[in-house]
């Protein structure tokens, strides 16, 4: 049983646990690179994302923007006429009232 004696020895020597030490070591590493390289995968595919859905907003954003111009133009255009109205309809209240006035005089002479 010279075997048993021999792996017994090897099993209680520091070697053996320095020998495992080193491949656990060397093994944790690797995950650790592992998961490091997964992280930055998963990191960059967000990255991506992100600017994909920046890219939609901006163009959303633009198209909003243009439909809220032609709005502000719409409305511009017909508050003008609104203006224009308003100025039309005082200009007959003066005339009205003018002869409203002349109306009055011619009565009481």
């Amino acid at each position: 049983m010279p075997d048993v004696k021999t792996a017994q020895q090897i099993a209680e020597s520091q070697y053996a646990f320095g020998i495992l030490f080193v491949v656990l070591f060397l093994i944790s590493i690797t995950a650790v690179a592992f998961v490091v390289k997964d992280l930055k995968k998963e990191n960059e595919s967000r990255e991506a994302d992100l600017k994909e859905f920046y890219k939609d907003q901006k163009t959303e954003s633009q198209e909003r923007e243009k439909k809220l111009m032609e709005h502000l133009e719409r409305t511009t255009v017909a508050q003008e006429e609104m203006s224009r109205t308003l100025e039309k309809v005082q200009s007959g209240l003066k005339e009205l009232s003018l002869e409203v006035k002349y109306l009055k005089r011619g009565n009481q002479s």
